[in-house]
């Protein structure tokens, strides 16, 4: 392996500056790039692909010595059948950071997909819940409803969601349902 000291430094700059956000657990839905394809269309790229692969790897070998399944589960080139590059590893490897939609997704990166990955690098995975907040859906979107709620349990309830739960106090009255 040709040792690229600026491409390593280049590497470790753009890995202190990339964060993945995985959207799905689904094998179906993760892409695997055929080495092929990327030998005729990316031939550098696959070269820094090959670069990152043996730094991880080496990584991997010293954090779980004599452990040559992990290695090659964990590998972002799939040696299995036509050779292809793992691009949701790829991506894990090269982050400093790695998230999940919502707590749930987090979790279950953690105890599935990437496993291995959470193994080697725990700090590297967080949750940060994507999206908006329901109670900000709620005030922007929908002011009158919010209006009402207001009306019905005080206005504290936009900075502390927990205090929806006294609308269930109001579950059967037919006039607060009617409007």
């Amino acid at each position: 392996m040709r040792r690229d000291f600026r491409g390593i430094m280049r590497g470790i700059y753009v890995t202190l500056r990339l964060r993945t956000q995985n959207h799905t657990i689904l094998p179906e839905a993760l892409e695997r790039w055929p080495v092929s394809m990327l030998e005729h269309i990316l031939p550098r790229h696959l070269e820094i692909v090959y670069m990152i692969n043996h730094y991880h790897l080496e990584r991997v070998r010293a954090a779980f010595p004599g452990d040559d399944d992990r290695v090659r589960r964990m590998s972002i080139v799939e040696e299995t059948g036509e050779k292809r590059i793992n691009m949701a590893y790829l991506s894990v490897v090269s982050s400093h950071a790695v998230n999940g939609v919502a707590e749930i997704h987090s979790g279950l990166l953690l105890t599935s997909l990437f496993k291995e990955f959470y193994e080697l690098s725990p700090g590297k995975f967080q949750n940060k819940t994507n999206g908006i907040t329901p109670r900000r859906w709620l005030v922007l979107c929908n002011p009158s409803l919010s209006h009402l709620i207001t009306e019905k349990i005080g206005d504290e309830w936009p900075t502390k969601l927990h205090q929806l739960e006294r609308l269930k106090e109001f579950v059967d009255d037919k006039g607060l349902l009617a409007r």
